[in-house]
């Protein structure tokens, strides 16, 4: 029979810790599953290199195949468990929701999915440009000699960073859907929001060129941009819904 007593804080710590453990056997097993497809991404990655610089990938060091190997294996790991993964976190969370907080639940999460998966074919389709750019810069007698390991390292990062950059309208839209923050509050903060945005982008980008930086920031101001329109679209229909219930 059921216990109908409140969970304990150790009872909240070992449950926590029983849906990381399985957390981390999902993301291994897919790390293992992505280990036998990591051949078949490394030169599905490596195709924009070939199409837009002319040059050559190398490896510079003993170990640096398998590390680019055990890079995406983990990558691919982490995303084949997701799933599972979400599902643990829904698991653990789900005791403290109510039912009105479970119903905007799934609703979210599918914006999320979607929004960082946008963000992924985003940096894909500007990445040639941006490969281009940067491969242009040899000249007479200079050719273009990149690490593989650098260049995958790149291409991984700026994938996953503009995945994470387009979840900005969605947690906007959260703060001011729940009343913390009103969507004024983004339009008066604006400047200081963009001078943030150069900073984390300076900070985020794992090069020094101006033009990656450019790259994250450029997406990051426009979504600043939608969410706070989002956030008048909200508040709108907050107003009409309280003036009809009046």
């Amino acid at each position: 029979m059921a216990s109908d007593q409140p969970l304990t804080f150790w009872d909240h710590i070992d449950e926590l810790r029983k849906r990381l453990l399985r957390s981390i056997v999902f993301v291994s097993l897919g790390a293992v599953a992505g280990f036998l497809l990591s051949d078949r991404a490394r030169d599905f990655l490596m195709e924009p290199f070939r199409k837009s610089v002319p040059g050559t990938l190398s490896l510079l060091g003993p170990s640096d195949g398998f590390v680019i190997e055990v890079k995406i294996a983990l990558l691919l790991g982490i995303l084949l468990a997701s799933p599972f993964v979400a599902w643990q976190i829904y698991g653990f969370i789900s005791p403290a929701l109510g039912r009105k907080e479970k119903l905007w639940l799934w609703p979210i999460a599918t914006i999320s999915t979607i929004l960082f998966w946008g963000g992924v074919v985003f940096s894909w389709m500007i990445l040639p440009a941006a490969l281009e750019f940067l491969g242009s810069f040899a000249e007479v007698g200079l050719q273009n000699f990149w690490s593989l390991n650098s260049y995958v390292s790149l291409v991984l990062f700026l994938l996953l960073a503009f995945g994470i950059i387009f979840q900005l309208p969605l947690i906007m839209g959260v703060l001011i859907a729940v009343g913390l923050v009103k969507s004024s509050f983004f339009r008066k903060h604006r400047r200081i929001a963009i001078v943030l945005i150069f900073i984390i982008a300076a900070f985020a980008t794992p090069t020094t060129d101006a033009l990656t930086m450019m790259l994250m920031v450029a997406p990051m101001v426009v979504l600043y941009e939608a969410a706070i329109w989002v956030g008048v679209i909200i508040e709108a229909r907050r107003s009409k819904r309280k003036a009809l219930e009046r």
